[in-house]
């Protein structure tokens, strides 16, 4: 039965930012039932120009909490970019893959989820059995949410 072991999320913190404004960002992608579950570790370093960087890394492992999250994020979606997600932002492995996400923290800090290169929230989703059969499971559990 294809599951997904294990969602990390960085996103990087600016000296420009309020940390507590990107924490809220990240809050606001992993749901209110989700965020007591997160590990998290923070990292600063030092920027180009000498000025701070702070990065903040979280770790879901609890796999009902996992797919919630992730379901949370395709329902967000058009259904263009949840298949240019399963299609080309994808890796994978002998046992499952990893499927990679850019969510745009502004927006995310706004209360949406959309998707975003520029200064994103980076989600690596780590998939243990078949991609396929996960895509299917997941697709109809949408389909169950929006009717």
């Amino acid at each position: 039965m294809p599951r997904i072991e294990k969602l990390s999320i960085q996103v990087l913190c600016h000296a420009t930012e309020d940390a507590k404004k990107v924490l809220k960002a990240v809050q606001n992608v992993v749901g209110a039932g989700a965020v007591e579950k997160l590990s998290k570790s923070l990292e600063t370093l030092k920027g180009y120009y000498g000025d701070p960087v702070t990065i903040m890394r979280f770790f879901l492992l609890e796999r009902e909490a996992c797919e919630e999250v992730f379901l949370k994020i395709l329902s967000s979606l058009s259904e263009a970019e949840r298949e240019e997600i399963w299609r080309e932002r994808v890796k994978k492995g002998k046992h499952g893959g990893k499927l990679f996400i850019r969510l745009d923290k502004q927006e995310a800090f706004l209360g949406r989820i959309r998707k975003s290169d520029k200064d994103p929230i980076r989600m690596v989703i780590e998939i243990r059995g078949s991609l396929d059969s996960l895509k299917e499971k997941l697709e109809k559990k949408l389909q169950g949410l929006e009717a």
